[in-house]
């Protein structure tokens, strides 16, 4: 018998979870929470944690209003 292709580990396309994403934000407010009701509203991104535990889906509109929050910058989708 021949043998199966290997897969490729799904994580090899996957981003490692960086400060620079982060922000400076705690997990908890900018993971995704489905919004839309099944999570594929488009501005959901997944990362690799950093301790390599997992998988974290953040949510990149909640993070850019949290940001434009911070900076006193008025939030407009474009700046996604």
């Amino acid at each position: 018998m021949s043998e199966a292709p290997k897969k490729r580990p799904a994580a090899a396309n996957m981003r490692t979870l960086t400060d620079d994403i982060i922000d400076g934000f705690d997990l908890n407010d900018i993971k995704c929470r489905s919004c839309s009701g099944y999570g594929n509203c488009g501005y959901k991104q997944y990362f690799l944690h950093p301790s390599g535990v997992g998988v974290i889906s953040i949510c990149m509109m909640t993070r850019k209003k949290l940001q434009c929050e911070r900076d006193g910058i008025e939030f407009d989708l474009s700046m996604i």
